[in-house]
C-alpha cells in the first residue's frame, strides 16, 4: 500500500485485497473494521500521535477533575502555581486518597496526590483550597477516520504515516467477517510485521538521540578466526 492514504483509498483496497464489493463490504461494515484496527493499535503502541495534554483548573472545595472526552488513560499530573512553578503530583490508590482525605470538606490545601475514581474523574487530595491550574499529560482516544455520523475524517496519522498497518489489520478483519480464516492468518502475520516496524520507528529510533545515545546497530555474530 501507499505510504499515505485517504478514508476512500482504504475502502477501495479493502474491496480489491478481498474481491469483495460493496454490496457485502459496504461502507457501514467496513467503518466497524477501521474502528476495531483503530483501537487495537491504540492498545498496542504508545505512539506520540495518541499523547495530548489538557488544561483546567480546580474548582475549590471540590477534590474531583472531570477528563477530557477524549481520555484513555493518564501519563502524569501536574499543577502551576502563580509563578509558573510546575509540580507533578503523585499517583496513589483510591483507597489511599480516601484514607488521607477522610474529611474532604475541611482537610484543604495544595493536592499532592491524584487517583482515578472513575472513568470519568479523577479525584486529588487535600482537597483544592485555591483554583490552581492543573495539567493532565494522557493518551487520547484514537483519531477515527471517516466513520459517517462519529467522524467527517478523511485522513488520520495512521492513515498517513502507517497505512500499511491500517490496510492490513482492515483487510485481516474483513476476512474473519467474511469467514475466510487461511486470508485471516496471512493478513494478521502482515500486520503484526508491520506494527514491528511501527514501533521500532515510533517508540524506539524516534525516541533516542544520536547524540547520547549512538547509533542503532545490528549484532553480527562474531566468527573466530580459523576456528571451527
Amino acid at each position: 500500500p501507499n505510504k499515505h492514504m485517504n478514508y476512500s483509498e482504504l475502502l477501495d483496497n479493502v474491496r480489491n485485497y478481498t474481491e469483495v464489493g460493496s454490496e457485502v463490504l459496504s461502507n457501514t461494515v467496513i467503518n466497524v473494521f477501521i474502528t476495531n484496527v483503530e483501537d487495537k493499535i491504540q492498545k498496542q503502541l504508545d505512539l506520540d500521535a495518541f499523547r495530548k495534554f489538557a488544561t483546567s483548573s480546580f474548582t475549590v472545595g471540590s477534590p474531583f477533575v472531570t477528563l477530557p472526552e477524549d481520555f484513555d488513560y493518564e501519563r502524569g499530573m501536574q499543577i502551576v502555581d502563580g509563578n509558573a512553578d510546575r509540580t507533578w503530583l503523585e499517583q496513589r490508590d483510591t483507597t489511599f486518597i480516601d484514607e488521607y482525605n477522610v474529611d474532604r470538606a475541611n482537610n484543604t490545601g495544595t493536592p499532592r496526590y491524584y487517583a482515578n475514581w472513575d472513568q470519568n474523574t479523577m479525584i486529588v487530595a487535600p482537597t483544592p483550597n485555591a483554583a490552581i491550574t492543573v495539567e493532565l499529560w494522557y493518551n487520547r482516544t484514537p483519531e477515527r477516520l471517516g466513520n459517517g455520523a462519529s467522524s467527517t475524517s478523511t485522513t488520520t496519522f495512521l492513515s498517513n504515516n502507517a497505512s500499511e498497518v491500517l490496510i492490513y489489520g482492515t483487510v485481516a478483519e474483513a476476512f474473519s467477517y467474511l469467514k475466510n480464516p487461511t486470508y485471516v492468518q496471512l493478513y494478521d502475520q502482515k500486520y503484526n510485521q508491520a506494527v514491528q516496524g511501527l514501533s521500532v520507528t515510533q517508540m524506539g529510533r524516534k525516541r533516542r538521540d544520536e547524540y547520547a545515545d549512538g547509533v542503532l546497530r545490528v549484532p553480527l555474530k562474531s566468527v573466530t578466526p580459523g576456528g571451527n
